[in-house]
C-alpha cells in the first residue's frame, strides 16, 4: 500500500476510534465545525482565484468600448465544457438544482470530484465573462467535502444527507460571510428536517465557514453601504410601491431566465449550444460591461454613490444625467436575466449574487425616478440595499434567506425593517403566480 493511503486510512480509523470514545453528539458537533472550516478554505480559493483571472482580463480595460468582451465568453464556456466533458467527466452546470434532486431522491454518495471540479469550472465562467454568481458551484463543493468525510467515517444514509446539507450551508454561509443565510438555505431551500440536532450542526458548520473566509478575505465584506440614511414616513409610502414593483420584476427576471435556458435546449449540438452561449453573451458585455462576473464591486460603488461604475467601459455614449443613467441601468435590468440564464446553462455558476444584483439596480433606479419626477428625497443607497433584499425574495421565493442574508453580507441591519416589509410585499406579489420556490419549481415541473 502506497504511504499516501496508509495516511489516509490511520486517519479515517482514528477519527472511527474517536467516534467510538466520544459522546456521538459531540463528535458530531466537532466534525460539522471541520467541514465548516474547510469549505471556508475552499471559499478563499475560489474567490481568489476569480478576483485574480477577472483582474487579469481586465488590466487593459478602456473607458469606451472592449472588443474583447464579445469573444471572452466564447472562450470562457468553451473551456468549461472540455473541462467537464473531457477531463473531469462530470456533469456541473446547474449544480444547485442537481444537489436539491440529489437529497429528494434519498441520495447520500455524493462524488468526491465535486470537491474541486466546480471551483475549476466556476473560475473559468466567472473569471472569463461569464455573468452570474460563484454561490451553487461552492455549495455543491461543500456537500461533496461533507459528503466524502461522513461517508468514510462510516455513517449512515440518513446522517451523511445531514452532512451534505451542512456542507452546502456552510458554502452559502461562506461565499456571503452570512452564517444564517447558510442555515436558512438548507432548512428553506433543501429543506433539511428541522430538528434540534440538525440545526446545532448548521450553525457550527456556517458559523466556521462564515469566519474562516472573514478572516482569510481581510476581515471585509464584498458589498458594504457606510451609512444608511434614517428611513421616515415618505420612504415608508415609497418602499410599499417598491414592493410592488419588485414583486413585477421579478416575475420578469424569471421569466427572462427560462426562455434564455429553453433557447438552448433547443439547440441540438452541444457546441452549438456553446457557442450560441458565448456569442450572445459577450454582445450583452460588450453593450454594458457591469454585467461582468458576480458585480459586487458595481453593487459597492452603487449604495456609496458612485454611479459611475455602472457604464465604465460602455459603448453607448451620451451625458452623464438622469436619462443616460436609467437606459444603461434599464439596458442591465431587462438583459440581466438573459445574461444569467445563458450562463448557467451553458457555464457553471450560481444563482443568488444575480437576483442581488439586479435587485440593487431596480432599488437604484426606483429612488433616482421617484426623486426627479415625484420631487421625493429617497435615499438612493438605502433602496438600492433594499431592492437587494426584495429581488432576491422575490426570485428564489426564500424570504426568510433573503431577509437575513442580505443584512449580514453587507454588515447593515440599520434597514432590516425596510427590508423585511419589501421582501414580504415583493414576495406576496410573486407568489399570486407562482406557488413553488425557485428551485422546487424546476425540480417538481
Amino acid at each position: 500500500m502506497k504511504a499516501g493511503n496508509r495516511h489516509k486510512f490511520s486517519l479515517v480509523a482514528y477519527l472511527r476510534l474517536v467516534h467510538r470514545k466520544m459522546p456521538r453528539k459531540a463528535y458530531f458537533m466537532i466534525l460539522a465545525a471541520a467541514v465548516g472550516f474547510a469549505t471556508g478554505i475552499a471559499c478563499v480559493v475560489l474567490k481568489t482565484l476569480i478576483k485574480w483571472v477577472s483582474h487579469v482580463m481586465l488590466s487593459h480595460f478602456h473607458p469606451e468600448g472592449n472588443w474583447i468582451l464579445l469573444i471572452l465568453p466564447v472562450i470562457g464556456i468553451t473551456l468549461v465544457a472540455i473541462f467537464c466533458r473531457y477531463i473531469i467527466r462530470c456533469q456541473l452546470s446547474e449544480g444547485t438544482d442537481r444537489l436539491i434532486k440529489f437529497l429528494h431522491k434519498g441520495g447520500y454518495r455524493i462524488s468526491s470530484k465535486l470537491m474541486f471540479g466546480p471551483i475549476i469550472a466556476n473560475v473559468l465562467t466567472l473569471g472569463l465573462g461569464g455573468s452570474a454568481g460563484a454561490e451553487g458551484p461552492i455549495a455543491v463543493t461543500g456537500a461533496s467535502i461533507s459528503g466524502t468525510l461522513a461517508r468514510c467515517l462510516g455513517m449512515t444514509p440518513h446522517q451523511i444527507r445531514i452532512f451534505i446539507g451542512c456542507g452546502a450551508g456552510a458554502g452559502i454561509a461562506a461565499i456571503f460571510k452570512a452564517p444564517v443565510g447558510g442555515m436558512l438555505f438548507a432548512l428553506e431551500i433543501l429543506q433539511l428536517p428541522f430538528t434540534t440536532f440538525t440545526v446545532l450542526a448548521l450553525l457550527l458548520s456556517c458559523l466556521a465557514a462564515a469566519l474562516t473566509c472573514y478572516i482569510f478575505t481581510g476581515f471585509t465584506f464584498d458589498v458594504f453601504l457606510n451609512s444608511a440614511e434614517p428611513f421616515g414616513a415618505e420612504s415608508y409610502v415609497a418602499l410599499a410601491v417598491f414592493g410592488v414593483v419588485a414583486g413585477l420584476y421579478s416575475l420578469f427576471y424569471n421569466h427572462s431566465v427560462r426562455t434564455a435556458g429553453r433557447l438552448l435546449d433547443r439547440i441540438g449540438p452541444v457546441w452549438g449550444k456553446i457557442l450560441t452561449a458565448g456569442i450572445m453573451l459577450g454582445i450583452l458585455l460588450y453593450l454594458f460591461p457591469a454585467l461582468y462576473g458576480e458585480g459586487y464591486g458595481v453593487m459597492d460603488s452603487m449604495l456609496n454613490g458612485r454611479i459611475d461604475a455602472l457604464y465604465d467601459g460602455t459603448p453607448i455614449s451620451a451625458g452623464r444625467g438622469l436619462g443616460h443613467i436609467a437606459l444603461i441601468v434599464g439596458g442591465i435590468l431587462l438583459f440581466k436575466g438573459w445574461a444569467v440564464g445563458l450562463t448557467t446553462k451553458a457555464g457553471v455558476a450560481g444563482d443568488f449574487a444575480p437576483t442581488l444584483f439586479a435587485g440593487s439596480l431596480a432599488g437604484l433606479l426606483f429612488a433616482m425616478v421617484a426623486n426627479h419626477l415625484c420631487g421625493c428625497s429617497l435615499p438612493v443607497g438605502d433602496f438600492a440595499l433594499i431592492g437587494m433584499c426584495a429581488v432576491f425574495a422575490g426570485v428564489i421565493r426564500a424570504p426568510f434567506m433573503a431577509m437575513f442574508l442580505t443584512p449580514e453580507m453587507t454588515g447593515n441591519f440599520t434597514l432590516f425593517l425596510p427590508m423585511v416589509l419589501a421582501s414580504a410585499l415583493c414576495y406576496g406579489v410573486v407568489r399570486l403566480v407562482k406557488s413553488e420556490n425557485f428551485y422546487h419549481e424546476r425540480f417538481f415541473k
